[in-house]
C-alpha cells in the first residue's frame, strides 16, 4: 500500500461529503458495495427475449436481491427505472446503508463486445442535482475508455468527467469513475500484446479520470488472469500508484473465485474496497423456483461476508477521519461559514 492511496482527511468545506463518504463505506473506511444497476444485461437472464420480461419482474428481482443482500454490504448501486426508488419506497434499502446511482446512459447492443454502445452518454433528468435531492451518496460515472482512441474522444471523455466532478463537488457529492477498456476490430484478448495494451490504458485511465476530478476510481483489475501471482501483485501496486488516492474493484463478470483471489492481491496494495455485481449474486437472479432463488441469495449473502473478511486489517481507507484531539483546531468555530459558502 503506498501513501499515496490514503484517502483525504475531512476539511471544513467538505463535511457533507465526508458524511456520504462514511455512509458508503464501514468502520474501517472499506467501500463494500453490492452492485445491481444492471440495465438490458440483467434482463437477460431471464429470457433472452427482452421483450418478454416484464417490468414487475425485474423489479421484485431486485428488490428481493437488495433487502437479501443490503445488510452484507455498506451500500448499494442501484438503477433509477428498476431499483432505486423502489428499493427506498419499499424499505429494502436500509436507512443505514449507503445509497449510489451510475448518470450514465448506456445503450444496449448485444453484439458488441461489451454489450452497450461504448460513446459517452448522460441520463437526461438524472444528473448529480437529482441524485442528491433525492438522498443518494454518491454518483457514478461508466466511461468506455481506450487510451488510444482518437485524442477528440479521449478529450470528450476528460471534459464530461470533470464537467460531472465540478456538479458533484458542489453538492458535496462523491463521484465514483469507472472507466472500462473494450477490445475493438480483431483483438484478441489472448494475445499477450492485447492484453499488454489492455493493462497499459487501464492504468493510464487510473490516473487521467481522478485527474478530472473522481473522487474514487472504480477499476478492472489489470490483468486479465492470475497465471503470474508476482506480475499480478506487481500490476497492482503501479494501480495504486496510477490512481494516488481510493480505488475499489469491480468483478467485470469473472467468476466468484476469480474475483475473491482478484480482491486478495489489491488489498496488498491500497485497494479501499469492492463494487461487484453478477460475481455475487449471479446464482440468484433468473426465472427461477423460489427454493433456488432463496439458496442463491444466501450464497450471495456468504460472499459478501467472505469478501469483508478479505479485507479486514488491509487496503486502505476511502477516507480517514481525523483524530478527536485534533479536530476542533481543523473544524473550529466558524466551519460551517466555509460550509455553506464553498
Amino acid at each position: 500500500m503506498t501513501a499515496l492511496s490514503t484517502g483525504r482527511t475531512p476539511t471544513p468545506a467538505a463535511i457533507g461529503r465526508t458524511r456520504r463518504m462514511a455512509r458508503i463505506s464501514d468502520d474501517a473506511g472499506h467501500i463494500r458495495t453490492m452492485a445491481i444497476d444492471h440495465p438490458e444485461n440483467y434482463l437477460r437472464l431471464f429470457d433472452a427475449d427482452l421483450s418478454a420480461v416484464s417490468f414487475e419482474e425485474v423489479v421484485e428481482s431486485k428488490l428481493d436481491m437488495v433487502r437479501a443482500l443490503a445488510r452484507h454490504a455498506t451500500s448499494v448501486l442501484v438503477d433509477p427505472v428498476w431499483s432505486f426508488g423502489q428499493a427506498v419506497a419499499s424499505g429494502a434499502v436500509p436507512g443505514d446503508v449507503g445509497v449510489i446511482s451510475g448518470i450514465e446512459e448506456l445503450y444496449y447492443e448485444p453484439s458488441s463486445a461489451v454489450g452497450f454502445d461504448t460513446g459517452l452518454h448522460l441520463k437526461e433528468g438524472w444528473d448529480p442535482r437529482v441524485l442528491a435531492t433525492l438522498g443518494a451518496d454518491a454518483a457514478k460515472l461508466v466511461v468506455f475508455h481506450r487510451e488510444d482512441q482518437p485524442a477528440d474522444v479521449v478529450a470528450q471523455q476528460h471534459a464530461a468527467v470533470a464537467t460531472a466532478a465540478a456538479q458533484c463537488a458542489a453538492l458535496q457529492l462523491p463521484l465514483v469513475v469507472e472507466p472500462l477498456w473494450f477490445p475493438t476490430g480483431e483483438e484478441d484478448t489472448a494475445d499477450p500484446v492485447v492484453r499488454d495494451r489492455r493493462r497499459r490504458s487501464v492504468l493510464s485511465a487510473a490516473r487521467s479520470f481522478r485527474e478530472a476530478g473522481a473522487d474514487v476510481m472504480k477499476m478492472e483489475f489489470p490483468l486479465l488472469d492470475l497465471d503470474d501471482l508476482d506480475a499480478a501483485h506487481t500490476a497492482c501496486d503501479a494501480l495504486d500508484e496510477a490512481v494516488s488516492g481510493p480505488w475499489v474493484l469491480l468483478s467485470a463478470g469473472v467468476t466468484f473465485e476469480g474475483f475473491r483471489t482478484q480482491l486478495d492481491v489489491a488489498a496488498d496494495h491500497g485497494c479501499s474496497g469492492f463494487m461487484a455485481g453478477r460475481a455475487i449474486w449471479g446464482d440468484a437472479v433468473g426465472r427461477l423456483d423460489s427454493a433456488a432463488r432463496a439458496d442463491g441469495a444466501a450464497l450471495a449473502a456468504r460472499r459478501l461476508d467472505e469478501l469483508a473478511e478479505v479485507l479486514e486489517g488491509r487496503g486502505a481507507p476511502a477516507w480517514t477521519p481525523l483524530d478527536p484531539a485534533e479536530v476542533a483546531g481543523a473544524i473550529g468555530p466558524q466551519w460551517y461559514r466555509a460550509a455553506t459558502t464553498g
